[in-house]
């Protein structure tokens, strides 16, 4: 294996552990949220997460972003906030597995959105891959008569607002400092959540610090968010595009695992045939663009 070669792999794993992170973190919020309120348990998290990310960035990145960059990193931290928001209290009412998958429509539901707010028309691809996830929201819901669970209403409505997230990375960031931009959108996803649990919520604070709320804010503040951000601004670049989308299609993967193991899910064979359609819909939003465009420029170059 040559250096570049070697390079892209070492990028490559990196990107894997933070879905790896990522989809810990459905099972270990949800049992979180147990002993302390949503609201609260989101802004201590966030607040520790921008702690680090401040030192991350550096007081010199920070200070290079000018107005715009503050209001674009405010305006991405409450798009952000609140799929958070959606996606825990999701948690509460739907079980850590669904909701992992669930959240991962938020890649499908991009190229539908990108048409109507950036212009641009989804390609037939794109198509297919929404067509799919669809299929497996309804199989991984599947009750008889069919229902739909609240708590998988919710993290529906967080995927949404992911979907937004992206679009918005997409469309508004070029030309500022990621980790700068990331750090102002943790630090007002920090500052929504104290407002809004100060606001609605008993406490603001975790009444008693046990053994699994500390493991729990280890993981999501500093392993989930910090080193996730960090790392996705490091590697991503060493790697393309398409094989990136792959790998994040690991997050709900890896989030029916941990549920299982740790959470005691179960999902019905059905469950989890709607699950690999969702992960399934999600490479193939993804990826069949990205070739349909690589194929376009091989044929340019070569007329």
């Amino acid at each position: 294996m040559d250096l570049k070669n070697k390079r892209q792999f070492h990028a490559e794993f990196m990107l894997a552990t933070v879905t790896l992170f990522w989809g810990a973190t459905f099972p270990i919020v949800k049992d979180a949220i147990v002993e302390m309120p949503v609201m609260a348990f989101l802004w201590v998290r966030f607040a520790m997460a921008a702690i680090l990310l401040f030192f991350i960035a550096g007081r010199a990145r920070i200070a290079s972003l000018d107005r715009r960059g503050w209001r674009l990193g405010i305006l991405l931290g409450t798009l952000l906030f609140s799929s958070y928001l959606f996606q825990t209290f999701g948690l509460e009412r739907t079980s850590s597995a669904n909701a992992g998958f669930l959240t991962g429509l938020g890649v499908v539901w991009v190229p539908l959105m990108a048409g109507p707010i950036l212009k641009k028309p989804a390609a037939f691809g794109s198509k297919i891959g929404v067509g799919l996830a669809l299929i497996g929201l309804f199989l991984l819901t599947w009750h008889t008569p069919w229902t739909i669970n609240f708590g998988d209403v919710l993290v529906v409505i967080c995927s949404v607002f992911v979907a937004l997230h992206i679009i918005g990375l997409d469309a508004f960031t070029k030309g500022y400092d990621a980790r700068a931009l990331t750090f102002v959108q943790i630090l007002t996803m920090a500052i929504l959540g104290c407002i809004g649990s100060l606001a609605f919520e008993p406490t603001s604070w975790p009444q008693e610090w046990t053994g699994s709320l500390i493991f729990a804010f280890a993981i999501t503040a500093i392993f989930a968010t910090a080193y996730a951000f960090w790392a996705m601004t490091t590697f991503q670049n060493r790697t393309t595009p398409t094989r990136a989308a792959l790998i994040y299609t690991l997050e709900p993967v890896f989030a029916a695992i941990f549920s299982v193991w740790l959470a005691g899910d179960r999902l019905t064979a059905i469950g989890w045939f709607g699950g690999a359609m969702i992960v399934f819909g999600m490479i193939v939003a993804e990826v069949w663009p990205l070739m349909a465009q690589k194929k376009e420029a091989l044929s340019h170059s070569s007329g």
